[in-house]
C-alpha cells in the first residue's frame, strides 16, 4: 500500500479517492453526477465519503478511456454504478470497440496508401521539372498517370 492508498475497508473522502486513483476531484464529481461512480454518502461534516470499491470502479473507467471508449460507452459497458456487471454487456462493448478500431485501421491504411501515391507522383513529376496539375491528384488520376 502506498502513501496515497487509504486503509483497507475505510470510506474515502474525495481527496483521498483522487490521490488513490490519480483522478482530479472535479472528474470524480463528474463521474458521480453522470452515474459512472456511485453516489457518495455524506459525513456529518458534509464531505463526500466513497466506498472502498470506488478505487476499482474509477480504475475501470480510466482503463476504458485509455482504450478509447467515450464515457457514454463506458456507462453502456459497465452499467450504472451500484448495478451488477453484466458480462455479456461487457463482451459486446469490447467487441464493438475492437470492430471500430479495425475499421479505423482500415481507413487509415487506405489514406496512407493514397497519400504515399500522391507524394510519389508529385516528386516524380517535380524531379522531371514538370508540374502535376492538382486536379489530377484530386480526381485520383495521378496514380495511373504515366506521363
Amino acid at each position: 500500500m502506498n502513501a496515497n492508498s487509504p486503509a483497507s475497508g475505510a470510506a474515502l473522502r474525495i481527496g483521498e479517492l483522487a490521490a488513490a486513483t490519480g483522478v482530479s476531484t472535479s472528474a470524480l464529481r463528474f463521474y458521480e453526477k453522470h452515474g459512472l461512480l456511485g453516489k457518495a454518502a455524506r459525513g456529518g461534516n458534509g464531505y463526500r465519503q466513497y466506498a472502498p470499491d470506488a478505487v476499482e470502479r474509477v480504475g475501470l473507467i480510466r482503463l476504458a478511456q485509455r482504450l478509447g471508449f467515450s464515457l457514454e460507452q463506458v456507462r453502456g459497458i459497465l452499467g450504472r454504478a451500484g448495478e451488477p456487471l453484466d458480462h455479456q454487456q461487457i463482451l459486446t462493448g469490447l467487441q464493438a470497440r475492437l470492430a471500430e478500431i479495425e475499421q479505423m485501421q482500415s481507413t487509415l491504411a487506405a489514406q496512407h496508401t493514397g497519400l504515399t501515391c500522391m507524394l510519389g507522383k508529385l516528386h516524380e513529376h517535380w524531379d522531371l521539372g514538370r508540374c502535376l496539375p492538382l486536379a489530377k491528384l484530386l480526381d485520383g488520376h495521378a496514380a495511373g498517370d504515366s506521363a
